[in-house]
């Protein structure tokens, strides 16, 4: 065989020849096609084609929504110069966010987001929406509390570092206008039907007025993320919102277990009437709210909005004040009065046995003393005679004569 080879190098081209050329034609089948190589002139740097300009967000008003539509269309980041306030890294490229990440907990229902408190995240108009990283936290521009959290030298992960810098405190938003959760800018009141987010009300609009109901009574709520009427007559359909709250006090040192609250909201006319989910077979209907000692099913069917889980029955809420009548006041004033004059006559009767029995025991003390001093002054008196007769010396005794 080795002479073979040495005698045909044609036999042994093709032995090499035929393997290659197999693998070849089993690479380029249908089946695995290949993608074809680009050339040069495919991998030149093709300029961006934009018709608008950025707009930086210093320009922004407090009480206008922040405008993001300036930005070219699917941009590779943000223009530079960022305004200021923007979160960065060591090297000063901003920190990238997803908007797709901003949602409420299942559980707690808090906004989550990729951003602090501080911030919100905005992605430049034409993103995808499944997107990852194209977005930038952005400082907030309106709030809706007083006294917001994650602000001040202390706050917002700031703590006790060194140059530590206070963030300023974006404007609360005006009349007419509300600040969402994310904390984007100052929006219009959401009209009647339009969308809002839990738990806002007041992101919906004052209905028109009606002549029926008092201007304080005609509000507006918002159900299931829809802004509604909440002046639903007795008897009428109505709509109920069942929002479960489950705190996080198991973690941590706190313990103690998950606590969970229940948050009923309809649109019936309030105060009197609540929504009653099986007032019929067509669905919830309006129905009068229930008063003290009557049987209920849960918190929202009593005006006291506490039924009790033992008895079934409204009972006054725990935080209730307690109102006192006036021969109650009198009588707790008189039992006062009385517990002190009783305390002070006890005191006063134990004083004075105390005072007697020390007096007695001064008397005693003092009568021995005087018995003493009688005794001592006795015995000097006696050895004072004593010494005077043995001074004058021995008297001669006289015998008596006989007769």
């Amino acid at each position: 065989m080795d002479n073979l080879y040495r005698k045909s190098p044609l036999f042994l081209g093709l032995l090499i020849t035929i393997p290659l050329v197999a693998a070849q034609n089993l690479r380029t089948t249908t089946l695995f096609p290949l993608p074809s190589i680009p050339t040069v002139s495919a991998i030149a740097i093709q300029p961006v084609q934009s018709t608008q300009s950025f707009q930086p967000p210093q320009s922004i008003q407090p009480s206008q929504p922040i405008a993001l539509n300036t930005l070219v269309a699917a941009p590779s980041g943000f223009p530079s110069p960022l305004p200021d306030g923007v979160a960065r890294t060591a090297s000063g490229k901003p920190i990238p966010c997803s908007p797709k990440n901003v949602k409420l907990n299942p559980s707690t229902h808090k906004l989550i987001s990729e951003c602090v408190e501080t911030s919100f995240c905005a992605a430049p108009p034409g993103s995808p929406v499944n997107a990852t990283g194209l977005g930038v936290c952005f400082p907030r521009l309106c709030r809706r509390d007083e006294y917001p959290f994650g602000y001040g030298t202390y706050g917002g992960g700031q703590g006790r570092r060194k140059n530590a810098t206070q963030i300023p405190i974006p404007p609360m938003c005006p009349k007419g206008t509300f600040c969402p959760d994310t904390g984007s800018g100052c929006r219009l009141e959401v009209e009647i039907g339009g969308t809002c987010e839990l738990a806002r009300d007041e992101q919906c609009m004052t209905p028109p007025p009606n002549p029926n109901i008092s201007a304080k009574e005609n509000k507006a709520i918002c159900l299931n993320t829809v802004c509604m009427v909440a002046t639903q007559p007795l008897s009428a359909r109505c709509t109920i919102e069942n929002t479960t709250y489950v705190s996080d006090l198991n973690k941590g040192a706190a313990g103690g277990g998950q606590f969970i609250s229940y948050v009923i909201k309809h649109d019936c006319l309030a105060p009197n009437l609540f929504c009653d989910p099986t007032g019929s077979t067509d669905g919830p209907i309006c129905q009068k709210m229930k008063n003290l000692r009557e049987k209920c099913r849960f918190d929202g069917e009593c005006r006291s909005n506490n039924c009790a889980e033992m008895s079934n029955t409204c009972t006054l809420a725990p935080e209730t004040t307690f109102q006192l009548a006036p021969w109650q006041w009198l009588a707790t004033i008189m039992s006062i009065i009385l517990l002190l004059a009783s305390a002070s006559l006890v005191l006063a009767f134990f004083h004075r046995r105390r005072r007697y029995v020390r007096y007695h025991e001064l008397q005693e003390y003092y009568y021995e003393q005087m018995s003493l001093r009688r005794s001592i002054l006795a015995l000097h008196a006696a050895a004072a005679a004593e010494k005077n007769l043995g001074a004058k010396g021995p008297t001669k005794r006289a015998w008596p004569t006989l007769r």
